[in-house]
């Protein structure tokens, strides 16, 4: 019988081996190698790591396997790992996109662990339903379960179970724009695999540090993330992880400009994909074949690789469809071929259109994680502040025991002496009752305020959350159809045969419309400034930052006739680049917009030891007294008005005074009525990277 068995098991393995090309080759070989030589003990454990290695490149494969070896351990009747199994084809069942199938196998596992005691396996259960939830989008349910697993794996201190679970929570944070934090959990996941030593997970804890290292702009980490991890697939032959990181590796070199390189990594991950037919990565690889060709203005090999992404029949991709229509507009538009170009422009703004809702979904989804993990995190401070006055309560209460029974041995041995001493431990003890009636009521006094002090948190992050919720629904119904009004007016505009007068109206449309979306920018932008994201921190030559945006701002000056002078240098500093150019952005737009025709703008720049100065000068209309008092507040308009019939808004000085403050830096106003004004912003030339 143990013949027939080993023989069917030989067959089955021959037939997989000649469709096998791509993930693991030589791991895979070995380990099917051993099966006919073993006992069903060992058995169960190669098929379980045989149908892991195929996870990705042939999840029907792994369902085989770990079928085979669930049934081998109920038959012998195993004590524990017997939901190992169950998970594994959980996992290959999220690959296929099968996702009900693959809820309901995580379930058994985790039904099947509870039964074992097995406390591993209920944690990497826990582990993979929370990256189940994950990839559903349900950040809350996938945070639960991670926590849940985390507190499991340092509880028995597994180092691989703490590696993944570690990866999985940098995966949620850094889907909240949280890079600091996600940075935080890819360092312990990479740091706990490079002690264990397992290739196959180091390459994989390598290239989620390097997409976290992109995402910080620390280029030169991630690319040396991406070499490791290239070098560590390619030791051990597996090719699927290889064509996966070469193609985040290229995404990462095509935003850094690194065009050259980039092209070179798309070729090799594409033929990889050609050649294992992995069908999950082939939409990336094209639109990544298409994008870097298009960078490299080589348009002719672009287009083929564009219309492959184009022609997918799933609506899983609608991000990579409206890329790939993008690039081939603009493709056309340069071949002079206008029809083809406004064709594929017009359904690149009805994908980008019908993403929109999804993209609000997806903040709002966040914006609730966020109220969500925040709230968890205070109720975590909550029980460790609780734990810590527990156990100070409890050390007190040893002592007064301690003490307590030295009273009483002492009282025992002087029973005999005179009758004030029974009288004075009588008096002792009714002081300690009403100590205790004391600390009881303060107690209970505690108790009550903790519970109002925990229902005005609710309430205060109930309505932060509803006006977070309302500001992101009407900018969007508001930006929605001012962007598609803005859209008919430019397809409009290059439509041409337009009278002077029809032209005249589409610039005053244009310029309301693009006036309203500015407003809503400035909302979304005030809001998210308050909660979102910390600065990013840069080298680069604020010279040249500052005369690229003078040369932004020179059209809007010379309409009302207004002279733009910059003076000073400094040259390198090292902050935050986009917020340096918004400062300079709202300044000198204030400058123009309340200045009067003909007068002169001047931007200065100097550096003083450690620090540097953007010094920002109007001959407009000035501030007064009661003007400075409401200076930085939002939405506050003050009494000077523009001279040439702008909007105001009142956000571009908060704004202003907030990105200031976020670079740990100070703004000074130098201003009288009627003589114009001087903004001076202090900020300091090398900020420390966190």
């Amino acid at each position: 019988m143990r013949f027939w068995a080993a023989f069917a098991i030989f067959c089955i393995v021959t037939v997989f081996s000649t469709t096998v090309s791509g993930q693991q080759i030589s791991r895979i070989d070995s380990l099917r190698s051993l099966l006919a030589r073993v006992d069903k003990q060992k058995q169960f454990s190669l098929l379980n790591d045989i149908g892991f290695a195929y996870r990705l490149s042939y999840p029907d494969s792994t369902i085989w396997y770990c079928t085979r070896a669930f049934e081998i351990g109920q038959e012998l009747n195993l004590p524990k790992e017997l939901s190992k199994p169950l998970s594994f084809i959980g996992l290959a069942k999220a690959y296929k996109g099968d996702y009900k199938s693959s809820f309901d196998f995580h379930t058994r596992a985790i039904e099947v662990a509870q039964q074992q005691n097995d406390s591993v396996q209920l944690a990497y259960g826990y582990n993979n339903f929370g990256r189940l939830f994950f990839d559903q989008g349900d950040y809350t349910g996938a945070y639960e379960y991670l926590i849940r697993a985390l507190q499991i794996f340092e509880v028995i201190q597994e180092p691989t179970g703490l590696a993944y679970v570690y990866r999985s929570l940098s995966n949620i944070y850094k889907s909240q724009n949280d890079f600091n934090k996600a940075l935080d959990m890819s360092l312990k996941a990479y740091n706990l695999r490079k002690k264990v030593g397992e290739l196959r997970t180091l390459l994989s804890a390598l290239s989620e540090l390097g997409l976290v290292y992109s995402e910080l702009k620390r280029l030169d980490e991630a690319n040396r993330c991406f070499e490791q991890a290239d070098s560590i697939s390619q030791r051990i032959e597996d090719n699927i992880s290889l064509a996966e990181i070469r193609i985040g590796w290229a995404e990462f070199l095509v935003k850094s400009g690194n065009y050259k390189k980039a092209d070179s990594l798309a070729h090799l991950a594409y033929t990889m994909v050609v050649k294992t037919k992995n069908l999950r990565l082939m939409p990336r690889a094209n639109l990544l074949m298409g994008n870097v060709h298009y960078q490299l203005k080589e348009y002719s090999d672009a287009i083929p690789h564009l219309k492959q992404v184009i022609s997918l029949e799933s609506n899983v991709h609608l991000d990579l469809k409206r890329d790939a229509n993008f690039y081939l507009g603009k493709i056309y538009e340069q071949a002079g071929n206008k029809d083809e170009a406004t064709r594929y422009i017009n359904q690149y703004l009805v994908l980008k259109e019908s993403l929109v809702s999804v993209d609000l979904a997806r903040e709002i989804e966040k914006l609730q994680f966020q109220l969500e993990i925040e709230k968890k995190e205070r109720e975590n401070e909550q029980l460790k502040a609780l734990a810590s006055q527990n156990e100070s309560v409890i050390r007190q209460q040893r002592l007064q025991n301690i003490i307590l029974y030295v009273v009483v041995f002492f009282v025992s041995l002087v029973v005999f002496m005179q009758w004030r001493n029974t009288k004075k431990r009588k008096e002792t003890a009714e002081r300690l009752m009403i100590q205790n009636a004391e600390i009881e009521a303060q107690r209970k006094e505690i108790i009550r305020q903790n519970e109002q002090l925990a229902r005005h948190n609710r309430e205060l992050s109930d309505l932060n959350h509803e006006k977070d919720t309302l500001m992101n629904i009407v900018a969007h119904d508001l930006k929605s159809p001012l962007n598609r009004i803005r859209g008919l007016g430019s397809l409009i505009e290059m439509e041409g045969s337009l009278t002077a007068a029809q032209k005249k109206y589409l610039e005053l449309m244009l310029d309301s419309t693009r006036a309203g979306l500015d407003l809503i920018t400035d909302l979304l932008d005030v809001n998210s400034l308050d909660v979102n994201r910390e600065p990013g921190f840069s080298t680069f030559n604020l010279d040249q930052l500052i005369a690229d945006r003078v040369n932004a701002f020179r059209h809007a000056a010379g309409s009302k006739k207004i002279e733009l002078v910059a003076t000073g240098a400094v040259g390198e500093v090292t902050t935050d680049f986009d917020y340096v150019t918004r400062i300079v952005d709202n300044l000198l737009s204030n400058a123009i917009k309340f200045s009067p025709a003909q007068s002169t703008v001047t931007i200065s720049i100097m550096q003083e030891s450690d620090v540097f100065y953007i010094a920002v000068k109007d001959q407009g209309p000035g501030f007064s007294e009661e003007d400075k008092k409401f200076l930085y507040q939002k939405f506050k308009k003050l009494s000077a008005r523009p001279t040439g019939g702008e909007s105001s808004n009142g956000l571009g000085l908060a704004i202003v005074k907030i990105l200031v403050d976020r670079l740990n830096g100070s703004i000074k106003l130098n201003s009288q009525t009627g003589k114009g004004s001087e903004f001076i912003v202090k900020l300091p030339v090398k900020m420390q990277v966190a």
